[in-house]
C-alpha cells in the first residue's frame, strides 16, 4: 500500500466519498418521501367504492345561478370555468359562487383546478400598499349562508393554505395545494359509512386532508358546492366523469339520484330579476333606508 503513488491513493479517497455521497443522497431521499405517499403506507382508506343505484340520477347540469355569486363573479365555458373582476381595486375583494344544485344524502365529490394565478398591481402614491393574496376556498354551504365561505356558520371548507375553516373557525389540517393540481372535495352523508357527515380532500387522486367532520349544526341540512377565491382563475368540474380517479370509485355530484339531491329555491318568477339602484342625498337619512 505505502507504494502506491499519491495519485493513486487520491483516486482511491474520492471515490470512496463518491460512494459515501451516493449512499447519504438514497438516505435522504428516502426520508424526505412525500407526505401524500407516505400517508398512503401508513393508513388505510376508509372510503369504499361507491356501489351500483339503479336510481334516477339528476337530469339538469349543475351551475352557479345569478343570485347565488357575488358581483364580481363571471363565468364561462357553461359555467365549468369561474373568474373574478380583478382592476381597480376588485383585485382585494373575495368573489364567491354557490351551485344550484345540493345534496341532503349520499357520497358525493366535485373537482376544481386553478388554471390562473394572478398578481394585478395598482398604482399608488407609495410603495407601502398592501399586496392582495391569492385565495381559494372550496366547500359546502347551506342555501341563505354567506356568498363567502368563512363570512358566517353556516359553511365549512378547505383552502389552498392548508386550512380547514368551518364558520369563522380556522386550522390547520391539510396540505396545500397550487395551480394546475386538481383538487377533489368529496363530501360524505351516507349514515352507514365510518366517514358518515364529513368532507375530505385530494389532491392530484392522493387524499392530503383526514375527513374532517360537518358541524353539528349542518347535519342534516341540505348543503351545496361553494367555492371563494380572489385572483385566480378556476375550472370546476360537476361531472359526469372524474379528471383525476380517487383511489375509490366516487360519483360526482352530475351523476346525483334525483332522490339525494335537491335544487335551489327562490328562484324569480319569470327568470326575470329585480334591480334596485338607490339614490340619496348625503345627511338625508340614506344610510338609515337601507339599514
Amino acid at each position: 500500500e505505502n507504494r502506491r503513488s499519491p495519485r493513486d491513493r487520491k483516486e482511491d479517497l474520492l471515490r470512496m466519498a463518491t460512494m459515501e455521497d451516493s449512499k447519504k443522497r438514497k438516505a435522504e431521499a428516502t426520508e424526505e418521501e412525500p407526505a401524500a405517499k407516505q400517508q398512503a403506507k401508513d393508513t388505510s382508506e376508509k372510503e369504499t367504492d361507491a356501489p351500483s343505484d339503479s336510481r334516477p340520477a339528476l337530469k339538469a347540469p349543475i351551475g352557479f345561478n345569478a343570485k347565488d355569486t357575488t358581483l364580481n363573479v363571471f363565468s364561462a365555458m357553461d359555467n365549468k370555468v369561474l373568474m373574478s373582476l380583478s382592476e381597480g381595486g376588485m383585485q382585494y375583494l373575495i368573489a364567491g359562487a354557490r351551485a344550484n344544485v345540493g345534496v341532503k344524502a349520499g357520497r358525493y365529490m366535485f373537482e376544481v383546478k386553478i388554471i390562473e394565478a394572478l398578481n394585478p398591481q395598482e398604482a399608488a402614491q407609495n410603495n407601502r400598499s398592501p399586496q392582495p393574496r391569492q385565495v381559494c376556498r372550496l366547500g359546502f354551504s347551506t342555501a341563505d349562508s354567506s356568498l363567502i365561505l368563512g363570512d358566517s356558520d353556516d359553511g365549512f371548507y378547505f383552502d389552498s393554505d392548508g386550512f380547514f375553516g368551518a364558520g369563522k373557525k380556522r386550522a390547520k389540517k391539510s396540505q396545500n395545494f397550487l395551480r394546475e393540481q386538481v383538487v377533489a372535495v368529496v363530501l360524505n352523508l351516507d349514515s352507514s359509512s365510518p366517514n358518515a357527515n364529513t368532507i375530505s380532500l385530494f389532491r392530484e387522486g392522493v387524499r392530503i386532508a383526514e375527513p374532517q367532520p360537518v358541524p353539528e349544526a349542518l347535519q342534516g341540512k341540505e348543503l351545496f358546492p361553494h367555492v371563494s377565491y380572489r385572483n385566480v382563475s378556476l375550472q370546476v368540474n360537476m361531472g359526469p366523469n372524474p379528471f383525476k380517479p380517487l383511489p375509490f370509485k366516487c360519483r360526482m355530484l352530475q351523476t346525483a339520484a334525483a332522490a339525494d339531491k335537491v335544487e335551489s329555491k327562490d328562484q324569480p318568477k319569470g327568470g326575470k330579476y329585480e334591480v334596485v339602484m338607490p339614490v340619496g342625498v348625503p345627511d338625508e337619512g340614506t344610510f338609515d333606508w337601507l339599514d
